[in-house]
Formats: structure tokens, C-alpha cells, sequence
């Protein structure tokens, strides 16, 4: 198949959902649930906490150092870091409200959610100018900011002209983010963010906007990206792009995977299911890369050099590096649970990534007492 046509390919339509509301999107999660399942121990609602001023536009500057995007130079890094701090303390200041209305606190948490994302939106924040690397952290963010206003939106009380100024910044945010990933890279090319994990983090990020928004283009146009990432995994299991980072091959399989997930509950809420082969390829996808994670040598045989990491930390050994970063497999537990990963998930919970929504375990992980 070629890149146009895997560009265009769609998931197959879940039997019954032909009737689906255009300007009524479904979250990829049950909030109602999430909250009875916290009755018991309600939260405290947390002291409100301002957002940062809004980022408009924004520059940073690529730290890799190889042809193969693998060895990060620390300086490089350090500064990409802090040129993003603000967008960070953006996606803290509304998931704090967010999270705690999950865990059962009253609907103030939620206002004080909404109220963060909309002090960012009534000012024009990430519609500005962003370089290729600020343009990542574009994305990132706007994943992080729908998924936390999803978890919100329904909350009693909430300002609809708040709900409804968020919903249309999240959606024009989405537009800026899009040019970027519809480019079609040439035959063999290595390590492009049209084909690889931008991608799917792309479609992920638009496809949330678009749920927020109910924008069903938007929605679409991410679930696009889904069909994509799977239509690459190769007979071992591996994406051909993300195994090309050679040291950082696994990292970067992990990262995917925190996309791909949450893409995939999106496209199932409303509608669009896996096909046969799609599926396949994820179950080959997900045996990789939790038997890498066990066993990094496996993703280095295919990778053709020993696995690495972003930051090494002498804290976690050969596996604890790689199972701290297993959110997407935490999500694909909340949905398709497997006992098998039980074992590798259960210590290291609650998982936490502000561009999955904040806490994945409360948000995307299985229910406690669930079945």
C-alpha cells in the first residue's frame, strides 16, 4: 500500500453507530464511572491554581546530535526543557482541576479546570508562530489540554460560553497543528514526523480537538493517523520508523504507544473499530514491545544496537527504565485488559503524563473492582 493510501485509509464502522451525532462527540472515557469508582474516598478539592501567561508563539531548537535523532546533546536538552517549562505548568494548573473532579470532588474542580484552559483560549494561546521543534511541543500540549477538558466538559455548573470558547480554541489549535503531518515524505525516508511517532501523536492531539470541538473532520483526520501507524508494523512487531532510532528504538516504540492507545479508544467511542489486520498488528505491536521491556535485547536485535535512553538514571535498572514509560500499555489495559501485564504495570502505578491527560491510571487504566 503507499503513503497516499495509507494516509486515507479509515477503521471499519462499529456495527450500530451509523447514526452517531455530528456535533455530539463521545470521550474515549466513562467519567461517570471514573467517579463512582472514587465515591468511597472522595477527594479534597485542591487550592485553584492560575495558569501561566499564555504562550503564543514559541521557539526551541532540535537537541539530537545524529543522523539517526538517537544521542541527545545535555545542553540542547536543558534548554528545550526550560523553553517549554511554561506549556507544562499550563497542562498542571487545568489537570489539577481535572483530576480532582475525577476523584470525586465537587464540580469547583472542575471549574477551576475550565477556567485555566479558558484563560489560555480567550487569549489566542499556540496560534502564534512555532518553529518545526516548538511545533512538537504544540501538539503535545493540545493533546494533554483536550484530554483534560473531556474529562471536565460534563461537570454541573460549568459556563457555556467558557465550554463553548475552549471547544473552538482547541479546534483552531488542532488546524495549526495539522499542516505539519500531511506532507508526504519521500520513498525510504528515515526518522519523519509525516510517517512516525509525530504522526500518531498528531492524530491523537486533532482527534481529541475534534471531540472537544465536535468536529467530526478533526476527528477524522486523527483517526487517519491511527490507520497509518498500524498499517507499518512489520511481521516482527516493529514500526520501521521508530526501530530506525537505533539506541533509542524502544523509547521511542513506548512513546508511540502513548499515543496510539488513546487514538485508538477515541476512533472505538465514536464509532470506528480496529480491522482484522489492524488489530493483528496491534497484538504484534504490544508483544514486542512488552517482551523488549522484560528483555531490551529483543528491540536490539531489530534495532541493530543495544537500547538507550533519553536520560539515563542509575536509579532504574535494564527494566524499570523502560516499564516507567509503559502509558500506553496502561491504557490499553483500561481497555482491552490483559492479565499477563498485571505484573509489570501494578508496581509502578499510578502512571503519570500530562500529554495523555495528566494521571493516565485514574483517567485511561483499569477501574479498580472493574471485571
Amino acid at each position: 500500500m503507499n503513503r497516499r493510501a495509507l494516509l486515507a485509509a479509515t477503521l471499519l464502522p462499529i456495527p450500530g453507530s451509523a447514526g452517531a451525532t455530528t456535533t455530539r462527540l463521545a470521550a474515549p472515557f466513562d467519567v461517570a464511572a471514573i467517579r463512582a469508582a472514587a465515591a468511597a474516598r472522595p477527594a479534597r478539592t485542591r487550592a485553584c491554581v492560575a495558569p501561566p501567561p499564555p504562550v503564543t508563539t514559541l521557539r526551541s531548537e532540535p537537541f539530537y546530535t545524529d543522523d539517526r535523532f538517537s544521542v541527545p546533546d545535555p545542553a540542547r536538552l536543558a534548554a528545550d526543557t526550560a523553553a517549554t517549562r511554561p506549556l507544562r505548568l499550563f497542562l498542571d494548573a487545568a489537570q489539577r482541576g481535572a483530576e480532582d473532579w475525577l476523584r470525586g470532588a465537587p464540580p469547583d474542580a472542575a471549574a477551576c479546570g475550565l477556567a485555566g484552559l479558558d484563560a489560555w483560549a480567550q487569549s489566542g494561546a499556540l496560534l502564534g508562530a512555532f518553529n518545526r521543534q516548538a511545533g512538537y511541543h504544540r501538539k503535545w500540549t493540545l493533546a494533554g489540554a483536550a484530554t483534560a477538558f473531556l474529562a471536565i466538559r460534563d461537570a454541573p455548573g460549568l459556563d457555556p460560553a467558557s465550554i463553548a470558547r475552549t471547544a473552538a480554541w482547541l479546534a483552531a489549535v488542532a488546524r495549526c497543528v495539522q499542516p505539519d503531518y500531511e506532507r508526504i515524505p519521500p520513498a525510504g525516508a528515515r526518522a519523519h514526523s509525516s510517517l512516525n511517532n509525530h504522526a500518531t501523536w498528531a492524530g491523537f492531539a486533532v482527534a481529541a480537538a475534534g471531540v472537544a470541538a465536535g468536529d467530526r473532520a478533526l476527528l477524522d483526520w486523527g483517526v487517519a493517523r491511527l490507520a497509518l501507524t498500524l498499517d507499518q508494523v512489520d511481521a516482527a512487531g516493529a514500526l520501521p520508523q521508530e526501530r530506525a532510532r537505533g539506541r533509542m528504538a524502544l523509547h521511542y516504540h513506548l512513546f508511540t504507544l502513548q499515543a496510539l492507545v488513546p487514538l485508538l479508544r477515541l476512533a472505538e467511542a465514536n464509532g470506528q473499530g480496529l480491522s482484522r489486520r489492524q488489530d493483528a498488528a496491534l497484538v504484534r505491536l504490544v508483544a514486542l514491545v512488552t517482551a523488549s521491556i522484560v528483555d531490551p535485547a529483543r528491540m536490539g536485535a531489530l534495532a541493530g544496537v543495544a537500547q538507550g535512553h533519553l536520560t539515563e538514571d542509575p536509579r532504574f535498572d535494564e527494566t524499570t527504565r523502560y516499564a516507567r514509560d509503559a502509558h500506553g500499555l496502561e491504557a490499553l489495559q483500561g481497555w482491552r485488559a490483559d492479565p499477563a501485564l498485571e505484573p509489570l504495570l501494578a508496581p509502578r502505578r499510578p502512571f503519570r503524563q500530562s500529554w495523555m491527560g495528566g494521571d493516565v491510571t485514574l483517567l485511561w487504566g483499569p477501574r479498580r473492582g472493574a471485571p
